[in-house]
């Protein structure tokens, strides 16, 4: 393999190198995970072009709000039907365009989405996001771009009949220098800012900043072994309410962490990311935390046709990695990929995930343990492309939230038919 190349497939295993993936539409409820291997790829397009592509699917969710009864329905206004049909359609056009070693990809693309019952939900879905992948000679290489996505907010921590839109934008530069033969230095600059429509969630509204700095050593088996430092700010403006009390959610993050991208085999590849986050609150530091985060995972090609994947994971966060009130997430996933034959896919996946609020509500104000729970999700995605231009795509999910402490959680299950066809 030359020098070049093997420096090309070493860079497309940088874990913060930005690969555009845009679903064919924002979901209301988990619908919307775009690491979904079945979700259709805006990506369905040849090199060197602008390509415009219209879309359109129909959904059924029994339980759209993600509530525990019909009855806790019929206490808000919403009846004691908890299912409703969703139809949505879609126009975007994708851009794919290299000058000399610059690349330049980018998509935007509008939903509207609209519902037979809960017309309240009604709305425009929008996405938006470029990416300039820029070189500079052999060694030294980066990204650059803005991202933009408004839609509804999911159901799974939120219950209200309401279109609470969610608007995030970002911007990031990022680049990786090759100073000596097997190693590497990389930095990166993020910014992201996201709020919220109504005014009961605006204290979810807040602005991170967030930087990175690394090592990489590049084994010549293909391997990768480094470190990676990060600090992260985060303001939020808008305090929570718990009765006359103020809780204020901003705070300050570091990482240090190990990073280990090993091919085992020639199918096999082994991926690590791990080490010590320390998390401080501008407020009430009985909620900071220090200890240990991890992801790790595995993906195994077994043969042509069939590729396995595994992920387990102990790391703060939330859901949507947005909410105010953070959780000990520990977790895994499992997935497997068919390629039946060149028109015909079909992938499984399962995932666990159980969530612990003890420390972030050590204070005794915003989150309890009595909010602990456990998230299963399970989901079967059927996909066929009758022409290289145009993709069907059946799912089926069920996902079921059980509380450790409480009565309560849900139960949801839902299938959706979409196509997409790009000119």
């Amino acid at each position: 393999m030359s020098k070049g190349l093997k420096r090309c497939v070493r860079f497309k295993s940088l874990r913060w190198k930005v690969i555009l993936v845009l679903p064919m539409y924002s979901c209301i409820t988990a619908w919307a995970d775009i690491s979904d291997p079945g979700t259709i790829d805006a990506r369905m397009l040849p090199p060197e072009s602008v390509k415009p592509y219209v879309g359109y699917a129909i959904g059924y969710d029994n339980n759209v709000l993600r509530l525990p009864s019909s009855e806790a329905a019929l206490e808000m206004g919403a009846g004691t039907n908890l299912s409703d049909v969703t139809r949505r359609g879609q126009f975007g056009f994708a851009v794919d365009k290299s000058i000399g070693l610059q690349k330049l990809t980018a998509d935007f693309n509008v939903t509207n989405v609209l519902y037979k019952r809960f017309v309240q939900l009604n709305h425009l879905d929008k996405n938006f996001s470029a990416n300039w992948n820029w070189h500079v000679g052999d060694h030294v290489e980066g990204n650059a771009g803005l991202t933009y996505s408004q839609g509804q907010t999911p159901f799974i921590d939120f219950h209200l009949l309401a279109a609470n839109i969610r608007t995030q934008e970002s911007g990031y530069a990022n680049g990786a220098w090759e100073f000596y033969p097997g190693w590497r230095v990389h930095a990166g600059l993020d910014y992201t800012k996201l709020w919220y429509d109504l005014a009961s969630q605006q204290s979810g509204n807040n602005v991170r900043h967030q930087t990175d700095l690394g090592l990489d050593y590049l084994a010549a088996s293909g391997s990768t072994l480094g470190v990676q430092l990060r600090h992260t700010s985060a303001d939020f403006p808008n305090p929570d309410l718990d009765g006359d009390v103020s809780v204020f959610n901003s705070y300050k993050q570091d990482e240090i962490k190990a990073k280990i991208d090993w091919l085992l085999t020639a199918k096999t590849r082994l991926h690590f990311l791990g080490g010590w986050v320390s998390r401080k609150q501008d407020a009430f530091s009985k909620r900071n935390f220090d200890g240990f985060n991890s992801r790790v995972s595995a993906d195994w090609q077994s043969t042509e046709s069939l590729a396995f994947g595994v992920e387990a994971w102990r790391e703060i966060g939330a859901v949507d990695e947005l909410s105010t009130v953070y959780s000990l997430n520990r977790g895994m996933r499992l997935t497997a990929i068919w390629q039946y034959s060149k028109k015909i896919r079909v992938v499984g996946r399962y995932s666990y995930q159980s969530r612990d609020f003890s420390q972030s509500s050590a204070n005794g104000t915003i989150g309890s343990v009595d909010d602990n729970d456990v998230l299963r999700d399970i989901a079967l995605t059927f996909t066929y492309n009758p022409t290289p231009k145009w993709e069907w795509q059946l799912s089926g999910r069920r996902s079921t939230q059980v509380l450790a402490h409480s009565s309560g959680g849900y139960v949801s299950n839902g299938v959706m038919l979409n196509t997409r066809y790009t000119f």
